[in-house]
């Protein structure tokens, strides 16, 4: 597996990348690094005490 800076990736990788998923050639992973704490708090309302969420999330 080979890892790429996001910023590195020209619009002509891209597209390429793009069409190796649909045609099931290739797999990709997005890897996000981050200084502050993840997850973050969420509130569902105004009146509620932040909540912490445990566990991983993949979108």
């Amino acid at each position: 597996m080979r890892r790429y800076d996001a910023r590195d990736i020209t619009e002509h990788h891209y597209r390429a990348l793009r069409l190796l998923l649909t045609l099931n050639m290739a797999e990709a992973h997005i890897v996000v690094r981050s200084k502050r704490p993840w997850p973050p708090q969420v509130s569902f309302s105004s009146r509620q005490a932040a909540v912490e969420i445990v566990g991983e999330s993949i979108n």
